[in-house]
Formats: structure tokens, sequence, C-alpha cells
């Protein structure tokens, strides 16, 4: 026997043989470009590693991995699909996505 499924977003219970459609979300520390100047060379670097790990062991392993790469994941009805599509297509394009005639 097939299990439902819920929704993540809405909490709706999903029948078997109706699509659940999984969203995937990674954010990264996005890098930029590396300036070295004067000052940088001079620097003691070994005392600013030492002082950036005695910064970090007052920290959590989560909490330092979440500030590099963080990733989750959603299972939506086709309501929560739709509503998120439409979300996501107002904020890259300004424009709400087109009707598709069996959604009408």
């Amino acid at each position: 026997m097939k299990k439902w499924g819920q929704c993540d977003n809405c909490g709706k219970r999903v029948p078997p043989g109706v699509i659940l459609y999984e969203i995937r979300i990674d954010i990264y520390a996005k890098g930029g470009p590396v300036e070295i100047e004067q000052e940088d060379m001079e620097k003691d670097h070994v005392n600013e590693m030492q002082r950036l790990i005695a910064q970090m062991e007052h920290m959590d392993a989560e909490e330092l991995t979440d500030q590099v790469w963080e990733s989750y994941r959603f299972d939506l009805c086709s309501d929560c699909r739709k509503e998120f599509h439409t979300n996501l297509k107002l904020k890259t394009t300004g424009r709400t996505p087109k009707r598709r005639r069996s959604e009408d």
C-alpha cells in the first residue's frame, strides 16, 4: 500500500498517485575577488589565525557550517508549488507567469 504524502508548506495530505513537488534550496557564502594590499602582507598571520581559532571555539559546528553552506528540501502540493512558482517568477522577472489553458 502506498503512503500518503504531506505538503511541508500548508500541511495538506496528498493521496498516493497525486504529484508532490520537491523544492531544494542551497544557500552558499558568495566569495568575492581577493584584494591583497601591502598592510595585509605585513600582518602577523600566526597571531591572526590564533585569534580566528579562539573566536570559532565559542561557536558550535552547525553555526560555523551554516555561515558557509545550508541546504533545505521541502515537498509541496500542487497549490503551494503554483504559489511558489508565481512568487519566484514575479521576483525574478517582475511579472507573474502566463496561465496555461489547463489552469483556467
